[in-house]
Order: C-alpha cells, then sequence, then structure tokens
C-alpha cells in the first residue's frame, strides 16, 4: 500500500503494476462471509494508488490496462480483474467448493469438454478430430 509514496520524488516506482484477481472467493466460501475486502477500490485510491477495473477474461481489456499502467509516470499502479471463479464450467462457475480443489479425471473431461464448447453428442467425433484434446482425455482416463 505504500507503494506510490516510496521513492518519491527521485526513483518513484512507477515501473509497478500489481494486478488484483478479484474473483470474491477464498478458502471455501465467498469473501464476503469470511474477511470482506470491500471497498477494495477505495482503499487502494486511499493510499495514492491509480485504479483501473477491468474484466479479468477480457484480454483486450487486460491489454489496453497494462499499457495505460505503463504510461502512467510518478506512481506505481493497480488493476483490479474482475473475474469468476471456474469461468465456463458449469458445474465449477462460481463456486467456492472449487477454490482449492482439484478436478476428479472424468469431472476434467467434462469441463474440458465445456470450455471447449462441444456438445455430449459431439464429443466422441471432436476427439477424433482434435489429436492434442484426445491425447489429454486419454491420459486423465487412464489415471482413474
Amino acid at each position: 500500500m505504500s507503494a506510490p509514496k516510496l521513492g518519491q520524488p527521485d526513483h518513484p516506482l512507477d515501473n509497478l503494476t500489481v494486478i488484483v484477481d478479484y474473483n470474491k472467493i477464498q478458502l471455501d466460501d465467498f469473501t464476503a462471509k469470511i474477511l470482506d475486502l470491500e471497498p477494495l477500490v477505495a482503499k487502494w485510491q486511499a493510499f495514492g494508488w491509480p485504479v483501473q477495473e477491468i474484466d479479468g477474461h477480457d484480454l483486450a481489456q487486460i491489454d489496453k490496462a497494462l499499457e495505460q499502467a505503463e504510461a502512467n509516470h510518478g506512481r506505481p499502479s493497480l488493476i483490479v480483474a474482475h473475474t469468476v471463479k471456474g469461468k465456463g464450467v458449469s458445474f465449477m462457475e462460481n463456486n467456492p467448493e472449487w477454490h482449492g480443489k482439484s478436478p476428479k479425471p472424468p469431472e476434467a473431461v467434462a469441463a474440458i469438454r465445456e470450455i471447449l464448447g462441444v456438445s455430449e453428442a459431439a464429443w466422441p467425433g471432436y476427439l477424433q478430430s482434435d489429436a492434442t484434446t484426445k491425447a489429454l482425455v486419454d491420459e486423465l482416463r487412464d489415471s482413474t
């Protein structure tokens, strides 16, 4: 938090960019129930940090925020990347149960299929057409 003041005025830490992956989950529940971080942005701003808020799943927003942080002179920058834990996997998305838990091989295969956007019916054909995914799925299935 003190980084905006460190090195001032001759050697500011303006080459420092902090990215907070703000998925609002910690340990085995939501941060609001365990140790609420709000008002997160206002806290960092109160210590003199310029703050940008972005969709942490949007690569264009990430790239733009990093460019803006690099252009910032005199102070470090903070990027709050709003994300959803397990995004794109129906049984994992925004579910604190998956914060520190690895999927079992069948769950991992189901997650890969969902992330790729392939229906269950089309899955066998997809695996025949994509050798890399097939090798990964075969390895997962062999580990059970």
